[in-house]
């Protein structure tokens, strides 16, 4: 691509990667990348440097860079996801935090009454935005649920709408899957009814599926059929398209066009994406397939790991996050010795059972060589 700002690439996506090393240690350098298994977070994992060495092959030598986000990969990816969620037109917006408050304060307009979940992601870590910069009133619905029943919906509406000073709800925002239930899906039929509700009320809908994708190969609903209940969808691109950021929202095309305004003014009109871009065109082309294979191979490993006596415990409407119980605690060296295997896990609590993931990587090795270096790790050194 023509005339890259190399500088501001290679900050974007070292700052990308130590945000995910956080959570997600790395495996040995022993271990080559090819066969590297990461049991903890959505995507790949790269390294600054193999996204540099990515980048250098997705970029030909006749190849052409955004300008504000206009033209080149940017708009080759807008054009494939508008298509792929059967939407009018998709924007990209440098994060999903921005996308969620554009589309939500679009849909709400003037009725700034607003329902959402409170363990959303909109609702718990978006630091207040929504009413911060755009007065939004978020009225959180389930606690500790991923769902939320449409009865709920409906009361919340009534309840909202009824004297002395009625107001009127403007948008639903609705995650799923759910980060804050361990992945959980929203039930799909309560999903329907909302949709169904709001669209004869004249209620905006949202869906925040950053991980959409993912919940698509558990559930066996594609990310399409999702979309279309909704008026606006915003999808992740650096969570499992592993760039080092970036989000789409698709939606209307009087509405996207809209937010292209709102964009600029909340300080997200950069002036190169098309390195994100890049990297999420890459990993967008057999995604669904790549990954509906990961996930059978990751009940193959779990049906190992319950072979050699560790428990597991499925989450109900659960994705990619599983709950592991160990024979017994896992002493401080264990996840160190996994990483020298090539294997990431994160960090086993003291009590309880511990968490894994399920993604690409998976794929890297058979999942007899995975289950087997688990139990091996387990193994407190004499």
């Amino acid at each position: 691509m023509a005339g890259p700002n190399r500088r501001s690439f290679f900050k974007a996506a070292a700052s990308a990667v130590a945000l995910q090393r956080t959570a997600v240690p790395q495996a040995s350098p022993v271990a080559p990348a090819e066969r590297r298994v990461f049991l903890q977070g959505d995507g790949v994992s790269l390294s600054p440097l193999e996204y540099a060495r990515l980048l250098t092959t997705l970029t030909p030598p006749d190849a052409k860079a955004d300008v504000y986000l206009k033209g080149g990969a940017v708009e080759e990816l807008e054009g494939r996801f508008a298509k792929l969620l059967g939407k009018e037109r998709a924007l990209f917006f440098p994060t999903g935090t921005l996308a969620n408050h554009v589309a939500v304060r679009l849909l709400a307009g003037e009725r700034r009454h607003v329902l959402v979940q409170e363990e959303s992601h909109l609702y718990r870590d978006e630091g207040d935005c929504a009413q911060a910069l755009s007065g939004l009133n978020l009225v959180p619905l389930a606690p500790g649920r991923a769902t939320i029943k449409a009865s709920e919906i409906v009361e919340a509406v009534d309840r909202a709408s009824s004297p002395p000073y009625p107001v009127t709800v403007g948008a639903i925002s609705i995650e799923s899957p759910v980060r804050r239930t361990l992945g959980q899906a929203f039930d799909f039929e309560e999903m329907k009814k909302i949709s169904t509700f709001a669209r004869e009320r004249k209620i905006g809908l949202h869906l925040d599926g950053a991980r959409m994708y993912l919940a698509s190969a558990y559930t066996g609903i594609a990310p399409a059929t999702y979309s279309v209940l909704f008026d606006t969808v915003y999808v992740s691109l650096y969570k499992y398209f592993n760039a080092p950021f970036g989000a789409m929202l698709a939606g209307p095309a009087p509405l996207i066009e809209a937010a292209v305004t709102l964009r600029h003014q909340f300080g997200g009109g950069m002036l190169h994406a098309w390195e994100s871009a890049a990297v999420a065109l890459h990993y967008l082309d057999g995604f669904e397939e790549r990954y509906q294979k990961a996930v059978r191979r990751g009940e193959e490993l779990l049906a190992l790991l319950e072979q050699k006596k560790i428990r597991l415990r499925r989450i109900e409407a659960g994705t990619n996050v599983f709950r592991l119980e160990f024979p017994s605690p896992p002493d401080a060296g264990f996840q160190k010795r996994l990483a020298d295997r090539g294997i990431v896990v994160g960090k086993p609590p003291a009590q309880g059972p511990a968490n894994i993931q399920v993604n690409e990587t998976i794929l890297r090795r058979p999942p007899e060589e995975i289950a087997e270096e688990i139990s091996r790790a387990l193994d407190r050194p004499a």
